[in-house]
């Protein structure tokens, strides 16, 4: 039993760490790139009437090069 919920503590533990990198993370990204990016999805969801990319980030790996133009 002891044992047991060592481990869930433990657990917890490494969920908070993961967590707090993950925001770290997200945090240092959003920067201007992240409004570029933002840009970029809203300027090609506009020029197509059924846009083939839904997610920001594959929108700038397809469109972003345009953008610099």
């Amino acid at each position: 039993m002891k044992i047991r919920s060592m481990t869930l503590a433990a657990l917890a533990v490494v969920g908070m760490v993961a967590g707090a990198i993950a925001t770290e993370a997200l945090a240092t990204t959003s920067t201007p790139d992240q409004a570029r990016m933002e840009a970029c999805f809203r300027a090609h969801g506009k020029l197509m009437s059924k846009p083939a990319v839904t997610n920001i980030y594959d929108c700038w790996r397809a469109h972003g090069y345009l953008m610099g133009r």
